[in-house]
């Protein structure tokens, strides 16, 4: 694998589960310091374990003879500071990881002291994403969903008469279909975060951005989002890109436009449909052509409620709300993302 072995140590350093696993010993080890200088060059890596020093060279290439040299002149180094009394005391015990490993090599570092370890980057890499990365593994696996609803304006009886009720029997007396229709609806505004609800309760009622958006709804047509509804939840969106599976299925189709736009400009739907797919997550979902048509529709719908968009038979453009959508939402994601880290 070509990577830099300052990457393999920092995923090491962070992670004593998998130094402990890594050098095959029974507890975690403490860390202490990293890129240490003495006298024959700069060591990788230092630990406590137990009564002991562990000495750790690290490297991503292939074994060479002078790797044990190395290694040897840093436990000198090392004695030579603990003779000085710059060192805590304790034995020594210097490892060599490495990625391969022959017999006859380790052989020939264990008759110098030095214990050969093998590690895989892969799988090093692997712990990673799958380990350390989990405080943004729903941001990085939440996917845009297709529920059913071609546009946000088809919810919207169901939010005026949420005001009327807080049972959803009755809603869907209120406003008839099929209750899978009344719950794609229900669906639908959660993912919007407009409603209040539990899929096993009887109980509805609309959030504080809820009543926002049913209490700015247009005066004359019900079927219309006002501007105040379209300023409500665009910026709902860009602030909160991944609130759910719909807004940022939303955010990802304005994204797509844009780096798109890129290469040609309007942005055709053909491209628009493959791209939207693969980048929102979707290439193993939406597998037919006809199923990518579907999504991308859908979500460019959406898009274009929210005046983000605009499009033709044939091709997609960005309103100038939509570039100035772009530029908000790389910056909220950003810090999104970094927040959580941190809170982690």
């Amino acid at each position: 694998m070509d990577i830099r072995e300052t990457q393999i140590e920092d995923i090491l350093i962070s992670s004593p589960a998998l130094m402990k696993e890594t050098l095959q010993v029974e507890k975690e080890p403490r860390f202490i310091g990293r890129q240490i200088i003495v006298p024959s060059g700069r060591l990788d890596m230092l630990y406590a374990y137990q009564k002991d020093l562990l000495l750790i060279e690290l490297k991503v290439a292939a074994f060479q003879k002078k790797f044990i040299r190395q290694v040897v002149n840093y436990r000198n180094d090392l004695q030579l500071f603990q003779q000085q009394g710059k060192l805590i005391q304790g034995s020594i015990q210097p490892f060599l990881l490495l990625p391969e490993i022959s017999d006859a090599n380790q052989k020939a570092a264990e008759s110098e002291g030095v214990f050969c370890k093998k590690y895989d980057p892969e799988t090093i890499l692997q712990y990673f994403y799958r380990e350390k990365l989990k405080p943004i593994s729903s941001f990085v696996e939440k996917k845009p969903v297709d529920i059913g609803i071609w546009n946000i304006h088809l919810i919207h009886t169901g939010i005026y008469s949420i005001e009327r009720t807080h049972s959803i029997k009755d809603l869907r007396t209120i406003i008839g279909g099929s209750p899978k229709t009344l719950y794609n609806k229900i669906k639908f505004a959660d993912e919007l975060g407009l409603v209040q609800w539990s899929p096993n309760n009887d109980y509805i009622a609309l959030s504080e951005r809820g009543a926002q958006y049913a209490a700015a709804k247009d005066a004359y047509f019900d079927n219309a989002l006002s501007e105040e509804q379209v300023a409500i939840l665009k910026t709902h969106v860009v602030e909160n890109p991944y609130y759910s599976s719909v807004t940022l299925g939303i955010a990802s189709m304005v994204e797509c436009v844009f780096e798109l736009s890129k290469t040609s400009y309007p942005v055709s739907l053909g491209q628009l449909e493959q791209y939207f797919t693969l980048y929102s997550g979707k290439i193993y979902d939406w597998q037919t052509e006809k199923a990518q048509k579907h999504g991308a529709r859908m979500y460019s719908n959406y898009a274009i409620d929210l005046g983000l968009m605009a499009r033709t038979e044939k091709n997609i453009y960005l309103t100038p709300d939509g570039f100035k959508f772009v530029v908000q939402l790389q910056l909220h994601k950003s810090l999104k993302l970094i927040n959580n880290l941190m809170v982690h």
